[in-house]
């Protein structure tokens, strides 16, 4: 009796114990992911062809928590990657930036690109030479109100280096639960915007290299957004450099082409550009100017382009054309000169 009763109780406890209630699985589906990248941007007035980026990364997220479910790295046009059927909710970019970065990438609306802040030792040679600048108030050569702002913009506020074009896709997508292939067709485009602006520049042989500050623009993306919708409202200032060159009449100019996430609309804040050009002499020359209204004009946003029509002023170096800096070094005519020698 007892060993019946032993039986009947462990085979309770097995029944108990051993059966588990699961949920319904599937096997992963087969995808065919078919990128197309617009590889055009507006330069200028004109359409550029930017270069194919050389690796994408696809990432696929829960619709309900938007946490990340799978992620794989494609070439350009996409490729072969496998899912369990399901909605996702999809993003694409391209992996291959060196300025551009991203972060907090696990959650599909927190996953934001930017780029670093500049480092403190050159945000400290910044501020000297723009304390340089002020300097040239006492001589009557510029505003010290421009001036003052210039610094504590440089002083509280955080520069950035300019991003690189970062290309995006993103839609809400669905595998459906079948033993055939699926093909998902995806396409993406620039978040990033380029910018063309130049100043009228005398004395132009006499600049050996120039750094532009503009302020105004904005920090980060966040991409899972459209474009417009992710764009942070964190002001920041951006650092490009600039080069010599000349406009269609031959004006000798200082130009710079930089990118950036964009200006947000929704913050009112003035646009400040600053220059800071370095001499074959050695010596430093600032401009600083307020060009929030060249950037509003109608023919600079439709072709992204500023142009100021002011013109920087570089001094003649001591001693003429010939008197180099350190990097740039210049030496005068040799003069023929006669000494006696003693044999």
């Amino acid at each position: 009796m007892r060993r019946r009763l032993f039986i009947l109780i462990f085979a309770v406890l097995t029944v108990l114990t051993g059966c588990a209630r699961r949920e319904l699985e599937y096997g992963n589906a087969n995808l065919n992911l078919n990128l197309k990248i617009n590889l055009n941007v507006r330069v200028n007035g004109q359409m550029t062809q930017l270069p194919t980026p050389e690796m994408m990364r696809v990432m696929f997220f829960d619709p309900d928590t938007y946490r990340l479910v799978s992620e794989n790295y494609l070439p350009a046009t996409g490729g072969r990657i496998s899912l369990p059927p399901g909605r996702y909710k999809f993003i694409g970019y391209n992996f291959d930036t060196e300025a551009t970065l991203l972060r907090n990438d696990r959650n599909y609306y927190s996953i934001e690109a930017y780029t670093n802040e500049i480092s403190s030792a050159m945000k400290s040679s910044i501020l000297n030479a723009i304390r340089y600048g002020k300097s040239a108030v006492a001589k009557g050569e510029t505003d010290e109100d421009a001036w003052d702002l210039a610094l504590k913009q440089v002083q509280e506020g955080a520069i950035i280096y300019e991003p690189d074009h970062l290309f995006v896709s993103h839609q809400d997508v669905e595998v459906l639960n079948i033993a055939e292939d699926q093909t998902i067709e995806a396409e993406a485009e620039t978040i990033i915007e380029t910018w063309k602006i130049s100043v009228r520049i005398k004395n132009e042989q006499y600049m050996a290299s120039a750094r532009a500050l503009l302020t105004g623009q904005i920090a980060s993306n966040f991409i899972g957004l459209p474009k417009e919708e992710g764009k942070t409202d964190t002001d920041v200032t951006l650092m490009f450099d600039m080069n010599a060159g000349s406009d269609s009449a031959e004006n000798d100019i200082v130009v710079g082409q930089f990118n950036t996430f964009g200006k947000n609309p929704n913050v009112h804040s003035r646009l400040w550009l600053t220059i800071i050009i370095k001499t074959v002499g050695g010596e430093t020359v600032e401009w600083h100017r307020d060009i929030t209204d060249e950037f509003y004009m109608d023919d600079a946003i439709n072709d992204q382009t500023i142009t100021i029509e002011d013109e920087i002023i570089i001094p003649e170096p001591p001693g003429g054309e010939g008197g180099g800096g350190g990097f740039q070094p210049g030496v005068d005519d040799w003069e023929e000169e006669n000494i006696p020698i003693s044999i």
